[in-house]
């Protein structure tokens, strides 16, 4: 639907769509393969993946845990990027220039580095060690029934106590917590900045003409489309892995309950796509399109040949509807 039923004022804005379109079904895919399992015991928080029943080797597993780190690190940034190009767009900025030819791959990578960071991070700061792989393997038998060799994990072990009860802080995993904290809240601040800046913009768009009105609804649309769909992965992923750590500073044993975080993480992508679809005008008059097309078809046995369902006002310009299919 992007490429086909997109306004034609949308410009560069689709391959955007695309982009976090291709980096969602990632996503979802390094899901399906790994089933990752969010854990939290005392003070550790960790991302587990079983390695029993799986084709892959458990060194190969870990490599996708981390990249699994990492699609979670450039979940942010990725929307950090649409909302530096809203602005562009209805600023008229000459930035937005750098949207066109090979210079989009370089707004594209921006997600990418943070991405990197995180995989770099979880495998490298917060990898298994013999600490952490001490304190936890009981209970993760006990709570999920897995031996230590049926299983590999990544995740910060705090703090820990030795034989006289004194605490004893381990530094890396705190540096590893620092640095993803760090590229979280620059995300985060990247899109309300942006944000509160696109939304007095479009707000203050003057009307003059036919053209400019429409273009000021189209900008409306995919403003409040690209907010609510900012919001998914911040309810749904950053909250929840907020509480999660939280938690784990507090010392406070969440046991499987810590599920719950891998069950929003998996709904995610399926999801954020749905405040595109309803509120962008020609996304949606084409989903009820097809579905008007559907039940019509469903209703006249063995018809092959549909005729179309008119819509009760116009199609806005630049929606192309594909009668044949």
């Amino acid at each position: 639907m992007i490429l086909t039923k997109s306004p034609p004022q949308l410009g560069a804005y689709k391959y955007l769509m695309i982009y976090i379109s291709v980096f969602e079904m990632f996503c979802s895919i390094l899901d399906l393969i790994m089933v990752p399992q969010h854990f939290s015991h005392g003070p550790t928080f960790l991302v587990i993946v079983e390695t029993k029943d799986k084709l892959l080797s458990p060194t190969v597993l870990s490599i996708l845990n981390a990249l699994y780190w990492g699609c979670f690190g450039a979940s942010m940034a990725v929307f950090a990027v649409h909302f530096v190009y809203r602005w562009l767009v209805v600023s008229e900025n000459r930035l937005l220039q750098t949207f066109n030819g090979w210079k989009i791959c370089l707004w594209f990578s921006i997600p990418v580095w943070y991405g990197v960071t995180w995989v770099c991070t979880g495998y490298i700061l917060c990898g298994p060690n013999e600490n952490t792989s001490r304190f936890i393997k009981d209970n993760i038998k006990e709570v999920l029934g897995l031996e230590f060799n049926e299983y590999t994990y990544l995740g910060p072990f705090l703090y820990d106590k030795d034989e006289n009860g004194t605490d004893v802080v381990y530094v890396a995993p705190f540096i590893g917590l620092g640095i993803i904290s760090g590229t979280i809240c620059s995300s985060i601040v990247i899109v309300l900045t942006f944000g509160i800046l696109c939304y007095i913009r479009i707000k203050n768009i003057v009307v003059t003409t036919v053209n400019s009105l429409k273009m000021r609804s189209l900008q409306r649309q995919l403003f409040f489309a690209l907010v609510i769909q900012t919001l998914v992965p911040f309810l749904l992923m950053h909250i929840p892995v907020a509480l999660m750590f939280a938690f784990v500073f507090l010392d406070i044993d969440l046991g499987v309950y810590s599920a719950i975080v891998s069950m929003t993480i998996a709904i995610y992508p399926a999801v954020d796509p749905i405040p595109t679809l309803v509120i962008v005008e020609n996304y949606r008059k084409t989903i009820i399109y097809w579905i008007c097309c559907c039940k019509k078809a469903a209703h006249v046995p063995g018809q092959t040949t549909i005729e179309p369902t008119r819509f009760t006002t116009l199609p806005p310009s630049g929606l192309e509807l594909d009668l044949d299919n």
